[in-house]
């Protein structure tokens, strides 16, 4: 068990060490994460699709959908944002990487089909075209401390100073890529965007740009517990179709109030100016050894106060932690909960987020 003390401690960097007990972890999972958190993981990324539109309305089109600006970013940038229904909760999540000719907009696989759908329905008179482009294009990731030496020993420069989102062109093994700085497990990462064919050789390459440099073959399972550290909810698993952008805590990174109108932005505004947020993503130190799988009901006093979204044994606390959504009320940390049925359901207390500080 990880007291609430000792959390504290962790937080704000006064040397709290995790407790000597057996990890639940397998050791692959364990010393895939410490190469991760002290060297590079290469991670093969097969869960996301990718949208490319073109036509001379793309920005403008796309600012109406979205709840991050458009219109002003140039070639080499990017953005996070939310597609949202009239009643601003979220249809999906997408990154939106802008080329000199085209946008592509990065979405979770699952939801490739509901994204070009939804953008489908709203091309009235303007000049704009989708196509799928999933099919053609892989992903490798590089992360970690030393992402940076990979990055310049491939010849794409500096990472350090670029912005979530940004990209740059480039060639891997012959092989034309495309590299985005996208930390979307809380690590410095350069995710390169390749032709699907070329995956494992570019990948190959990416591995071995510098001599002598430990590079670990990520798993799924690493880079969740990564991710669930670092507090960055997940398309799908923890950003669904209930959930209104402002709850996930990706107001900074995702929301422009500042951009005009969007299809539902008047709710997502009236939220902002009226201070009301009913629900928050917080994270969720379970005590003892087991996990709270994803939808248990989060109780205080009996009472239901949210559920869980996802979960993982971190490697950083020494303990089972999860993500989920709570009504903001019960948000504070270190507020005491219960995860699932009054009598059986584990005992936990809500984290500050990331619990892992960054690298």
């Amino acid at each position: 068990m990880v007291s609430s003390l000792g959390l504290s401690a962790y937080r704000d960097g006064s040397g709290y060490n995790p407790p000597e007990i057996n990890m639940p972890n397998s050791p692959d999972i364990s010393r895939q994460y410490q190469a991760a958190i002290t060297s590079t993981g290469l991670y093969l990324r097969s869960d996301r699709g990718l949208i490319e539109v073109t036509g001379a309305d793309r920005a403008t089109w796309l600012s109406n959908l979205v709840t991050n600006v458009i219109k002003t970013l140039q070639p080499g940038e990017g953005n996070y944002a939310f597609a949202t229904n009239v009643k601003g909760r979220t249809v999906f999540d997408l990154n939106v990487v802008v080329l000199e000719d085209r946008l592509w907009l990065d979405v979770a696989g699952p939801w490739r089909e509901t994204a070009l759908k939804h953008f489908d329905k709203y091309i009235i008179t303007e000049d704009v075209k989708l196509a799928d482009r999933s099919a053609e294009f892989a992903r490798v990731a590089i992360m970690g401390p030393r992402t940076g030496d990979v990055v310049a020993a491939l010849g794409f420069g500096n990472l350090g100073p670029m912005s979530q989102l940004q990209h740059l062109a480039g060639r891997v093994g012959g092989v034309d890529i495309r590299m985005v700085r996208h930390d979307f497990a809380g690590l410095a990462t350069a995710e390169f965007i390749v032709p699907g064919e070329s995956a494992d050789p570019v990948a190959a390459s990416i591995a071995g740009a510098v001599s002598g440099l430990t590079c670990e073959r990520l798993s799924e399972e690493t880079v969740e517990v990564l991710r669930i550290e670092a507090g960055i909810p997940a398309s799908v698993v923890d950003i669904d179709e209930e959930v209104v952008p402002p709850e996930t805590g990706q107001v900074e990174r995702g929301i422009s109030y500042h951009k005009g109108c969007y299809l539902g932005q008047e709710v997502i505004e009236r939220m902002r100016s009226h201070g009301i947020l009913a629900r928050k993503l917080v994270g969720l130190l379970i005590e003892g050894q087991s996990l709270s799988p994803a939808g248990s009901i989060v109780k205080r006093n009996d009472k239901e106060i949210g559920r869980v979204t996802s979960a993982c044994w971190s490697e950083a606390l020494g303990a089972p932690l999860a993500l989920g959504y709570l009504k903001t009320i019960h948000a504070q940390p270190d507020t005491k909960v219960t995860l699932g049925d009054s009598a059986g359901g584990l005992s936990a207390i809500v984290a500050a987020l990331p619990v892992r500080p960054k690298a």
